[in-house]
């Protein structure tokens, strides 16, 4: 026996199949994505090792996935002005962060009115790498060993040197270097490391610490001296250039690294494509290759432990701000 169709029958199934799809829309979405552009923040000016390390995972991830992975410059602040644009994102997938451990470590030690919880507003996706600084002066100084330049300060410059500072990690890298040697720095602030390597080249400032992927070509050309790096272990970029603890400083061992985040709140499925998208091109020889150019190791890390190492290092660096008497802004 047939039953008539009424409209109001017709109006629920319709209305029933509807709400159907609108549930299910979120899982449909993530498993397309990504269907648009994708923007990776980075909060410092082009040139650095954060900048160059973006752009050489943006072009992996856009051969991956056959999409578009754009990096977008928002130096400032110790990149903080870019880490908080991430925070405040849709948590979508389609707003990643490329950040420093100072972004994601020291500035929550070193700035007072933070807009960005580290732990709290980002998802982890993976560490993808770490490398040292490179403790580097301009040639003009008469020195050719940070030994040297330790003597040289006490000597000739009351013990201490003008810093340049490219961002807040680095000085906090510095400030524990010189309170090792008995030194003191006078830091001068810079907008990254792009603008520092022209203020060391120019004569502005006597040393700085900086990544190698910022002062390599430099000093290849002889336009800056390289004296250490700041790692227990040489870097595969200048495997020539000794270690501080090579060098007078034993025991000094100060890793910087860089990871890749999303906004809180971003689908699980959508971090588990990014992170064994990640996982994969980390581990191909030619981006190896090309992260050892940079002076970096690439990463292992992801998901749960990278978060457990932001909190462990801001525990860290807070003690290395204590102890240099370095009070929060």
């Amino acid at each position: 026996m047939k039953f008539p169709v009424t409209n109001k029958a017709r109006r629920t199934v319709l209305g029933l199949a509807a709400l159907v799809l609108i549930a299910n829309a979120p899982a449909f979405a993530q498993d397309s994505y990504p269907d648009k552009p994708i923007r990776i923040v980075v909060g410092f000016p082009p040139g650095g090792t954060n900048d160059i390390l973006a752009r050489t995972l943006s072009i992996k991830l856009g051969e991956k996935f056959k999409q578009s992975f754009v990096v977008d410059n928002k130096p400032g602040a110790n990149s903080a002005i870019g880490n908080d644009i991430v925070a405040k994102a849709k948590p979508d997938g389609y707003t990643l962060l490329v950040s420093s451990s100072g972004g994601l470590t020291v500035n929550p030690v070193l700035m007072t009115n933070l807009a960005y919880d580290p732990v709290k507003d980002y998802e982890p996706i993976a560490l993808l790498g770490s490398f040292p600084l490179v403790v580097t002066i301009n040639p003009a100084l008469p020195v050719t060993t940070l030994a040297g330049l330790v003597e040289y300060a006490k000597k000739n410059k009351g013990g201490s040197l003008d810093h340049g500072v490219a961002t807040s990690s680095f000085q906090l890298v510095a400030e524990s270097l010189a309170n090792t040697a008995g030194i003191k720095f006078n830091h001068i602030n810079y907008r990254g490391s792009g603008p520092t390597v022209i203020a060391l080249i120019g004569g502005e400032i006597e040393v700085a610490v900086l990544d190698s992927a910022a002062v390599m070509t430099q000093v290849k050309a002889g336009k800056l001296r390289a004296l250490a790096v700041t790692t227990a272990k040489r870097s595969a970029a200048l495997p020539d250039l000794p270690t501080a603890a090579e060098s007078g400083l034993p025991g000094y061992d100060v890793p910087i690294w860089t990871a890749l985040m999303a906004p809180k709140g971003t689908p699980e499925p959508v971090l588990a494509k990014l992170r064994n998208a990640v996982r994969e091109i980390l581990a191909e020889k030619d981006t190896v290759d090309k992260l050892q150019a940079l002076g970096m190791d690439p990463g292992n890390t992801d998901g749960p432990a990278l978060m457990k190492r932001i909190s462990a290092d801001i525990s860290r660096w807070a003690a290395v701000a204590k102890t240099a008497n370095i009070k929060a802004e």
